[in-house]
C-alpha cells in the first residue's frame, strides 16, 4: 500500500504551507493523486488507514475528501469506497491542483495546453479592453510594465507583476466572464510565467518590457486589432522561450498561432 506523507512546502513556494488539519489532509491526498502514488481508478485506502497515515481526525478527513470530490478528483460509492477519477473530471483551473502539478513538474503537453487556452482567451480580452478601458486601467497597466524591468526587481516580483498585468486586461475587457476567468486562472498564469519569465538582468528583459508596452499602447489608442496582435506576440514569446519543450508540441502551438491570423 502506497504511503501518503504529510505535506511539505513545494519549491519556490509552489504549494502554500498548510495552515490547518484540513489543509494537511487535502494536500497529502491531493498530491498523492497528482504524482501517481494513488493511481487513476484506484480505490483510496480505508478511512482508518488514511487517518493513521496523515494523523488527522475522522471529521477532518471527511471534509478533505468532500473538497477533493468537489474538485472532481475522487468519487465515493457505497460498499466500494472512494475511487480516484480520471483527469478529465478534474477542475483543471483549480488552484490546488495546479499547485500540486507545478510542485511535481508539469509535463510539456500540459504546459502547451496552458499556452493554448491563453491564446484562445487573452487576445480577445485585449481587443475588448481596447474599446472599454478606462484611463485608470491604462495608467495601472503602464505601472505594471515598469515593474517588469527586472534590473531592479527579482524574479518573483516580475512574475507577480506579469500575472497582475494579464489579469487587469481580462478585467478591463468589461466582460463578466473574462473577469471571472481572471481570478480562476491566476495560478495557471503564475505557473506559465514562472516557467517562461526571463532571468533577472538578462538581455530578454527589454524585449519583454517592450512587447508588453506594445499591448498597453494599443489599448490606450483604442486599437483592438493591434492589442490582440500584441498580446499574441507576448504569448508566443513566452512559449518559445520556455525551455524543455518537445518539437512536436512546439509545432502544434506555432500552427495554432498562425491560424489565428
Amino acid at each position: 500500500m502506497n504511503q501518503i506523507q504529510r505535506p511539505r512546502l513545494g519549491p519556490a513556494g509552489a504549494v502554500r504551507r498548510s495552515r490547518s488539519a484540513h489543509d494537511t489532509a487535502l494536500n497529502a491526498i491531493g498530491r498523492a493523486i497528482v504524482d501517481g502514488r494513488l493511481p487513476i481508478d484506484s480505490i483510496l485506502p480505508s478511512k482508518e488507514e488514511l487517518m493513521a497515515q496523515i494523523d488527522v481526525s475522522h471529521t477532518t478527513l471527511r471534509e478533505a475528501l468532500q473538497t477533493l470530490t468537489a474538485k472532481g478528483m475522487v468519487a465515493a460509492k457505497a460498499r466500494v469506497g472512494t475511487r480516484v477519477l480520471p483527469e478529465a473530471h478534474w477542475s483543471m483551473f483549480d488552484a490546488d491542483i495546479l499547485a500540486w502539478r507545478l510542485e511535481i513538474g508539469m509535463p510539456t503537453a500540459f504546459i502547451a495546453s496552458l499556452f493554448e487556452i491563453r491564446q484562445s482567451l487573452e487576445p480577445v480580452a485585449a481587443a475588448l479592453a481596447a474599446g472599454r478601458r478606462s484611463e485608470e486601467d491604462v495608467a495601472n497597466l503602464r505601472q505594471l510594465v515598469d515593474v517588469l524591468d527586472t534590473d531592479t526587481s527579482d524574479r518573483e516580483t516580475f512574475v507577480e507583476a506579469d500575472v497582475a498585468f494579464h489579469q487587469l486586461i481580462l478585467r478591463a475587457s468589461g466582460n463578466p466572464f473574462m473577469h471571472s476567468i481572471a481570478a480562476l486562472i491566476s495560478t495557471a498564469l503564475s505557473a506559465s510565467f514562472a516557467l517562461s519569465a526571463p532571468a533577472p538582468r538578462s538581455s530578454a528583459v527589454s524585449l519583454v518590457k517592450g512587447q508588453h508596452l506594445a499591448i498597453v499602447d494599443a489599448i490606450a489608442a483604442q486599437d483592438p486589432q493591434g492589442a490582440s496582435d500584441a498580446m499574441m506576440t507576448v504569448i508566443r514569446r513566452g512559449w518559445t522561450t520556455y525551455s524543455g519543450f518537445g518539437s512536436t508540441e512546439l509545432s502544434r502551438l506555432t500552427v495554432l498561432s498562425f491560424d489565428q491570423t
